[in-house]
């Protein structure tokens, strides 16, 4: 990770008529990449029952050669797909969108539970199940971080969907998107060639609306806006050299 933006107000509208368009593009990539999942999903188990995790966090998240990674709350799940097409279309960057992933953390523990924790009748060990959900989400927020690590930018989209409105002090709901931000805060920073020298050579159960809030930190990410978007694209225009550079110029120089 190089650094870290929080971008905020983006709509539907921002795409100028666009969406569907950018919608389009992005959902392709997401599609393929989800198809690839649950192909290799079913590969976790090894044959004396028990589980391989480096398979796991392997197929979850193959080496990607991914540029940008986007966090963002599961509701925003078109909105940061059409993002991620327009980023594909404009500046030709590869983009990993974490919640293409997400769901395949409840199909896992299905997967698990099924196997290992059914009792009879549809009934299922509490703590086998615990134990096995701790395993799954543990494996993937260790998965999330080394994409976040691996990556050279990553963008936060920040909408009422992620971030509780009307707070003094920013109160976040998903845990996911605490875990990623507060890791961008701990990450080492890496420079630009140690990204750039590197790719030369290589369903939902409700629980009577339960939330958990946490206070979000996101003061070390650098606020990037609509216009700075606009901006980004219009001094890119097609140039031939990394279309992230250009936005470095516009928000660290």
């Amino acid at each position: 990770m190089f650094i870290g933006f929080e971008l905020k107000n983006l709509k539907e509208d921002s795409f100028k008529g666009s969406f569907k368009k950018y919608l389009q593009i992005g959902k392709k990539d997401f599609d393929e990449y989800e198809l690839e999942i649950s192909e290799t999903i079913k590969e976790f188990s090894d044959t004396d029952g028990s589980i391989d995790g480096n398979k796991m966090q392997s197929a979850w998240f193959p080496k990607i050669d991914a540029d940008i990674f986007l966090s963002h709350s599961h509701a925003d799940k078109d909105l940061v797909i059409a993002f991620a097409g327009w980023l594909k279309n404009v500046f030709d960057l590869k983009v990993f969108v974490d919640s293409c992933i997400w769901g395949y953390s409840k199909v896992l523990q299905n997967i698990i539970d099924e196997k290992y924790s059914r009792i009879a009748d549809g009934k299922y060990h509490y703590d086998k199940v615990l134990y096995a959900s701790s395993h799954v989400h543990m494996m993937l927020n260790t998965a999330l971080m080394q994409m976040i690590d691996n990556c050279e930018c990553i963008i936060f989209l920040n909408t009422p969907n992620s971030v509780k409105p009307k707070e003094v002090i920013s109160k976040v709901i998903s845990p996911w998107i605490y875990s990623e931000i507060g890791m961008t805060k701990l990450i080492k920073r890496k420079k630009i060639d140690e990204h750039r020298i590197k790719k030369l050579f290589e369903g939902t159960k409700t629980f009577s609306h339960f939330e958990i809030e946490y206070n979000l930190d996101t003061d070390h990410l650098t606020q990037l806006t609509i216009t700075d978007l606009n901006n980004w694209r219009k001094n890119y225009a097609g140039a031939s050299d990394n279309a992230l550079d250009y936005l470095y110029q516009l928000k660290i120089t």
